[in-house]
């Protein structure tokens, strides 16, 4: 048993208070084989995709869009779909604005260029982004909500826009932390990404009073009649992997000349060095989710540990109390300045979403903690 708490977005949890993911990782839902995977999903995915080539309606250059931001994940995913399918893949980074990217990000994107991949950079417009940051941190108490929308949305809208009819995606978040919703016909089928949390949950219909309109089209993910009429399909490719985990990708990657963060877990709260390669902000997030909910970045390694018995639940309990919610005051100083508020107001907004039963609010300070890691609240 993990430590994932049903205060997660869409959790699912048996008679036994066992979690959707724990579940599948013990082979209780869709128990399928690396080798049923790949004969029944992505051999029947390549053997269609290629009858398809020759037709005009469908891209000629590339046979496939694979996510990309300069992370761990996606950088095994593009060597995977060239080098191990076969494939032509054009790899699509939905990028951050610049205040928001790292240097880290820049060059494991540059890494993959390298390597002969075909790369197209999308980014939104700074003062835009910034002004959906600010309006959904004030709304929601998410600062990522806009970014993700945009990462997310980018990737299928090229796929329409080129005619390419296969998209690989490697995180399935049901499988991997227990998101329900995104949940497809089997555990490779990424067709209900649009129903992830921060896509679904929000609607896009807000940001139109905050931009202009033409550019709120870059944060809408496609409606499900017009991926259709391109036939244009999602495939989890993290499934597919007996060893797709987060450390594992981090070790592939590396080898493959990704660049690792030289800060420690006391800046971010990454105890793997390897998360959020691309972009800063996403730890303020993090931190932020461990105030509403109870659990943040290092929850979700822990819990991938422990399923994968690389680590007991108690010493996953240390590290989550050591390291869950951290977030230095540099990363938070460096994000009021690109919002433009004040540190004060930063606290005063956070504290409006912050869960009473978990945390003691105090006036433009952090909360402080007042539960245990893996027991329950009475």
């Amino acid at each position: 048993m993990c430590l994932t708490t049903n205060l997660r977005p869409n959790a699912d949890f048996d008679k036994n208070d066992i979690c959707l993911a724990c579940r599948f990782s013990h082979n209780e839902i869709n128990p399928i084989t690396k080798n049923d995977i790949y004969l029944d999903g992505l051999i029947n995915w390549l053997n269609e995709l290629k009858s398809r080539k020759g037709r005009k309606q469908f891209n000629k250059y590339h046979d496939c869009i694979v996510g990309v931001s300069g992370g761990k994940d996606s950088s095994r995913q593009a060597h995977w779909v060239r080098d191990r399918l076969g494939l032509n893949p054009l790899l699509i980074c939905g990028a951050y604005p610049p205040l928001q990217s790292s240097e880290i990000g820049a060059k494991n994107l540059s890494n993959l260029i390298s390597k002969g991949f075909d790369l197209e950079v999308h980014t939104p417009s700074p003062k835009t982004s910034a002004n959906l940051v600010l309006a959904s941190f004030k709304k929601y108490g998410n600062v990522s909500i806009p970014t993700e929308m945009a990462l997310f949305s980018i990737v299928p809208r090229i796929a329409i826009e080129k005619k390419i009819p296969l998209i690989f995606w490697g995180e399935n978040p049901a499988t991997q932390v227990g998101d329900s919703k995104v949940m497809g016909e089997n555990v490779y089928d990424g067709n209900n990404l649009r129903n992830l949390n921060t896509l679904s949950m929000k609607g896009y219909e807000w940001t139109l009073n905050e931009i202009d309109s033409k550019k709120s089209v870059f944060y809408q993910y496609p409606q499900v009649e017009q991926m259709e009429k391109r036939a244009v399909s999602i495939i989890y490719l993290g499934p597919a992997w007996d060893d797709w985990s987060m450390f594992d990708n981090s070790e592939y990657a590396s080898l493959s000349g990704l660049e690792l963060r030289p800060d420690d877990a006391n800046i971010t709260g990454d105890i793997s060095g390897a998360s959020m390669l691309d972009e800063e902000f996403t730890n303020i997030n993090m931190m932020i989710k461990f105030y509403k909910f109870g659990f943040g970045r290092a929850n979700d390694y822990v819990c991938e540990m422990i399923r994968s018995g690389r680590i007991s639940r108690e010493e996953g309990i240390e590290i989550v109390e050591k390291y869950d919610g951290i977030c230095h005051e540099s990363v938070i100083n460096s994000f009021c300045k690109y919002i433009d508020i004040t540190i004060e107001d930063f606290w005063n907004i956070v504290n409006k979403f912050v869960n009473p039963l978990l945390f003691d609010i105090r006036e433009s300070r952090r909360p402080i903690k007042k539960f245990q890691v893996g027991r329950n609240i009475d």
